[in-house]
Formats: C-alpha cells, sequence, structure tokens
C-alpha cells in the first residue's frame, strides 16, 4: 500500500445500504453436483469495471453463510462504485445444501462411459450406503472434506465466465475478498488458477497401427498438445483477506507455498494483497504480519506509515513499485475479527472502498476477454517442464475437481 492510500482513506466514501441495492438471486453447479446459492450485484460499469468474488467465513461444526454480518453491504457498496460483486453460501453452509445423485457416485471415473466419479465425497459416505439424502449439511463434514470448498470457488468463477460471455461483467478482473477459512480456501484457489491453462490439441490423420490381424487393421490417430496458454491467474488482481486463518477445520496448510506462488512477479503487474484486522486484536495483527512477511520479506508496515505521515502534505500520489497496494490495514478502535470487521460502524467497508480506488487509479482493470469455456481443454501444471494433469476435455462444461496433492494437500483428497 503506497502513502497515497493512507491519504485516501482519510477522506472516506459514502455508499449505499443493501437494501437500496440491486442484487439478483443466482445458482450454480459444482463440478460434482453442487447447487450453490448466491446473489450477484451487477455493477453499471460492466465489462469495463471489476468483479469481486466475496468468500464468506466459516468454522467446522459452527457454520457460517454470506447471509452474517456485512457481505450484502459490501457488495451493495462494490455495486455502487460500478463494479460487479457475487456472494454465495459454501456447500453445506446456509442455502447451499442441495446436491443431485451424481454427488453420491463415488467410484472413480469411467474411462469407459466417460461418466465422472465423484471419489473424494467417499468422505461423507465411507460405507457405500445407497439412496443417500439429496441435502449436505457442514456441520457433518469430517475436517479433511473442508479442502473441497476449493471447489466452489472454482464454480463461482465458472458462473462469473459466463455472466461475462453474456455481456454482463468482467471476470478478467477479479479481486477476492475472503474471510477467515474462508479466505484461506480463496488463497488455494487462487494459486491452483496459476497453473491451470488452456490448451490446443492437434490431431494426426487416421493411420492403420502396424502389426496385428492384417484381416482387422486397427485404425488409430494420436492426438497431441500444440499450443499450452498463459495460466487462468491472469485474471485474478489482488486478494483481500479479513483475518486470513493459517488453518482450515483445525488443519494446518501450506499457506507460505500458496501466498508466494500467487504473488510472484508475472509480466507487468503482480498480485496484490491486503491482510486486515482489528487494530487492538493483537493477535490478529502478529498473524497479519506474518503473512505479509511471507509475500513482502523485508518490508516494515510501521517505517511506511511514518512515510506516509511524513508527507502527509503532499498531493496524493500512487507508488511505483508492484508491491505497493501488498500491506496490512488495521481496522481502527476494533478487537473484532474476520467477517465481523465489515459491521458498518467499524469503517471497514470504506476502508476497502478506498483501497481499491486507489489501487485502480495505477491498475487499469484488464479488457473483459469472452471465455467460451466449454469448447477448450485445459491442464494443471505448476510449472513448465512439470508432469501435466488433465483439467478438462473439450466439450465438458466443468474442469475436474482440483487435484489437492498438487498444492501440499495429498492426505485430504
Amino acid at each position: 500500500m503506497s502513502a497515497a492510500v493512507v491519504l485516501l482513506l482519510a477522506s472516506l466514501t459514502t455508499y449505499q445500504g443493501a437494501a437500496d441495492a440491486k442484487a439478483d438471486k443466482v445458482k450454480f453447479e459444482t463440478v460434482d453436483g453442487v447447487t450453490l446459492i448466491g446473489k450477484l450485484y451487477p455493477g453499471s460499469k460492466g465489462k469495463k469495471g471489476s468483479t469481486f468474488l466475496l468468500l464468506h467465513g466459516f468454522e467446522a461444526k459452527k457454520g457460517g453463510s454470506s447471509a452474517q454480518d456485512g457481505w450484502a453491504e459490501l457488495a451493495a457498496a462494490l455495486q455502487a462504485q460500478g463494479h460487479s460483486a457475487l456472494t454465495f453460501d459454501f456447500r453445506g453452509h446456509g442455502e447451499s445444501t442441495g446436491v443431485n445423485q451424481d454427488f453420491w457416485n463415488i467410484l472413480p471415473d469411467n474411462p469407459v462411459t466417460g461418466q465422472v466419479g465423484n471419489p473424494h465425497n467417499r468422505m461423507l459416505n465411507p460405507t457405500g450406503k445407497p439412496n443417500m439424502p439429496q441435502v449436505i449439511d457442514a456441520s457433518r463434514f469430517p475436517n479433511k472434506y473442508f479442502f473441497q470448498l476449493v471447489n466452489d470457488v472454482a464454480a463461482a468463477k465458472a458462473f462469473l465466465d459466463s455472466r461475462n460471455d453474456s455481456g454482463e461483467l468482467n471476470s478478467s478482473d477479479i479481486y477476492v475478498v475472503g474471510a477467515g477459512e474462508g479466505a484461506t480456501i480463496g488463497a488455494l484457489w487462487m494459486a491452483s488458477e496459476f497453473s491451470r491453462k488452456r490448451i490446443e490439441l492437434q490431431s494426426s490423420p487416421p493411420m492403420i497401427r502396424p502389426g496385428g490381424n492384417p484381416f482387422k487393421p486397427r485404425v488409430v490417430s494420436n492426438t497431441s498438445i500444440k499450443k499450452i496458454h498463459d495460466s487462468e491467474g491472469k485474471d485474478v488482481v489482488a486478494g483481500i483477506w479479513l483475518n486470513m486463518s493459517t488453518k482450515v477445520a483445525g488443519i494446518s496448510v501450506p499457506l507460505q507455498s500458496w501466498l508466494r506462488e500467487i504473488t510472484l512477479k508475472r509480466g507487468k503487474d503482480r498480485v496484490q494483497m491486503a491482510f486486515v484486522y482489528g487494530e487492538k486484536d493483537e493477535a490478529g495483527k502478529k498473524e497479519a504480519r506474518t503473512l505479509l512477511a511471507m509475500v513482502r520479506p523485508n518490508f516494515d508496515p510501521d517505517k511506511e506509515k511514518a512515510k506516509a505521515a511524513a508527507k502527509s502534505k503532499e498531493p496524493a500520489r500512487t507508488g511505483s513499485g508492484d508491491q505497493d497496494f501488498t500491506n496490512v490495514l488495521p481496522i481502527k478502535d476494533s478487537s473484532l475479527s474476520g467477517s465481523k470487521l465489515l459491521r458498518k460502524e467499524l469503517g471497514t467497508i470504506d476502508f476497502i472502498l478506498a483501497y481499491v480506488k486507489e489501487y485502480n487509479v495505477k491498475h487499469v482493470p484488464q479488457d473483459s476477454e469472452k471465455r467460451d469455456n466449454r469448447s477448450w481443454a485445459m491442464i494443471w501444471q505448476k510449472a513448465q517442464g512439470q508432469p501435466m494433469v488433465s483439467a478438462k476435455l473439450e466439450g465438458e462444461q466443468f474442469a475436474r475437481p482440483i487435484p489437492l496433492g498438487l498444492w501440499g494437500l495429498a492426505t485430504a483428497q
């Protein structure tokens, strides 16, 4: 965060309330058959603006939902600035409890029939009991299962891509705002996006395979990769985290590797990150600064604050560094944490609006790009030369469940 952001926060913006916002109730499917329920707040800038993906916090056995705290108010405030925003309930939370029968197909993919299996859902039905209900409840999830919520974020992005293609919004310029463990799941998804790539395929002409029975020749053709495109992570602009957790359902995660993967310097702009906490929350402060040090080592936020104060009489101007907007953001006079920081009286929403407004002076929203996801084949590949994992085939609607083992979560699959 540059000195200009500090100055801008002194003149906070007035925003409309949630009651004045125009929100459309929406539902969309995940790759494994969960119906997610949410609200889309379309912005007046449409394909010229940014789009915000808002991820509610949750706790194992305690739940959480997008209806809590100030998510609707934040979405409305972003909409008032012309941006689009999507809130939704993670699987098993809030209104997102419905599943279809394919959800309970816990066998592996069938290469003969082409039916996609969902073996990860065996955790919810370990004995293979038939006639399972078409509802799920997060309070009954085993702790390891909470990592599957990353596929809900992937489904939300696919939904935004479809609305992008219909001209309603811009899914090529994505901010992610998350709270607590929802923020952690958001970081996992963002890291995976930097390994998901579209590929162009080419096939050789049909030919008869040498050898074998001459009366029953086997005709074959080979398919190879013609081109690998840039990662889908190019759509991600910034993450704004309200007390991001280093654990999910009590399980420690390799968060440092995820955050570093997300914020690597790639081309012109890096992904920026803002770590938000209550000023009086000492544990939150310590955690936020630890996370900041992971992605911006050797940076001292106190020195930046002093520098901003020294320049307080100068005209506001944007910084020139590629991590000027990666910093901690303490919320004054608050000891609250997570999505509770969105309560109107704390001014956190104004804080976020100011942060986005200032960053968008430096970062011009990326042009909307036609997605047409169904027509593409995709892979996951961590780095050039490393093994490729099939993400989807041409003609398939969804990418497969994210292979958690690629991000240090092999035991959670």
